[in-house]
């Protein structure tokens, strides 16, 4: 889990709290509402990305819509229908726009399938899964001397309470479609971390190693088990304009998207979070042109390209679960026997195989 937590206040820029991101290396953070005195959400990297893009196409797609965004606070962002739906991870009921959300929500929710006789399977170290807490003892421990109700909402913050099962955490995530989760200790009126599914997973991972040698269901090919996406893979090329990559993007809430070259074999990932559009960019006039180039060109400014990690079709969850522990990969592409991608599994997707 992250180890720094920072705290925006909504009344600052929105492009003030970016760049806030940025500096202190942080993939998101909890927004303090001064008025209504509660948390109202999270803001991440990818948020900012969203909203720009969002001002970019209302605003008549020139630098005056870049400068328009530079001139809204947090609130003022959030308070709008349009481009509040874009903080994901904002409770829905916050600044009215409910509607917006929630209509985003139904249509991106899907039920996560199994196949065969592998349905609904329970490790035999389950129990202690659950017995675990977030915050790495047991519930009853740190509950020994404190009865009070575990809480799933901090003000109007989705959260995960640090005295809850880490299955709990986990049920949060998937439930409420929840990429960053923050932990909190309502006792001292705080955010401890904010967790993520690579998080959660690892500790899958290294705490459950003797399952994995000896259930059946680990020698399965993952294609057969209904975990990552198979079919109606999201893919792009070298031509595709940025814009278009980025709608992809969060129409299909996708955290990435593989680059193909002439032959459909992954030349590079675009991931919804990449910034060089605007690092490389010099003034508002130049992100919108970043905006209309093509994603080759802009990962050709990229200083460093992201890590691509690829299986055969035929392999198994034991294969995968090995490979994460030695890379904690982000996804996984699984490649046919020409090496195109033909499937894909996150860290989500296999969390979400064992709710």
């Amino acid at each position: 889990p992250s180890g720094k937590v920072g705290v925006f206040e909504t009344k600052i820029p929105i492009q003030l709290a970016f760049y806030a991101l940025l500096e202190h290396e942080m993939s998101a953070a909890p927004l303090w509402d001064s008025v209504r005195r509660e948390f109202a959400g999270l803001m991440t990297i990818t948020d900012f990305v969203d909203v720009l893009r969002y001002y970019h196409d209302t605003h008549g797609r020139c630098g005056a819509a870049i400068e328009i965004l530079a001139s809204r606070s947090l609130a003022q962002v959030l308070e709008d229908s349009g481009s509040g739906s874009h903080f994901k991870h904002a409770l829905e009921t916050v600044f009215g726009n409910k509607e917006t959300i929630t209509s985003r929500q139904r249509r991106l929710s899907s039920t996560q399938s199994s196949s065969g006789d592998y349905d609904n399977y329970n490790f035999s170290g389950g129990d202690e899964f659950s017995d675990i807490s977030v915050s790495g003892v047991s519930p009853e421990q740190s509950n020994s001397n404190n009865n009070r109700r575990i809480i799933e909402t901090y003000g109007s913050l989705v959260c995960v309470d640090a005295d809850a099962h880490l299955y709990h955490a986990c049920e949060i995530m998937r439930r409420r479609r929840r990429r960053f989760l923050p932990v909190v200790a309502p006792d001292e009126c705080g955010v401890l971390a904010v967790i993520t599914h690579v998080d959660i997973l690892r500790f899958f991972v290294d705490n459950f190693r003797d399952e994995r040698g000896t259930a059946q269901m680990f020698n399965v090919p993952v294609s057969e088990l209904g975990i990552g996406t198979f079919h109606n893979l999201a893919t792009v090329t070298r031509t595709t304009p940025l814009r278009d990559v980025l709608q992809l993007l969060c129409d299909r809430d996708l955290s990435s998207v593989p680059v193909l070259d002439d032959r459909g074999k992954v030349l590079a990932l675009y991931s919804h979070n990449d910034i060089t559009f605007l690092a490389a960019a010099t003034d508002a006039d130049s992100v919108v042109a970043n905006l209309a180039a093509s994603v080759g060109d802009i990962l050709a400014q990229r200083r460093q390209d992201e890590p691509i990690h690829t299986c055969p079709m035929q392999a198994t969850l034991h294969f995968v679960f090995q490979l994460f522990a030695e890379v904690k990969f982000q996804r996984l592409f699984f490649l046919d026997e020409h090496d195109c991608p033909v499937g894909i599994v996150s860290p989500r997707d296999l969390l979400a195989y064992f709710l």
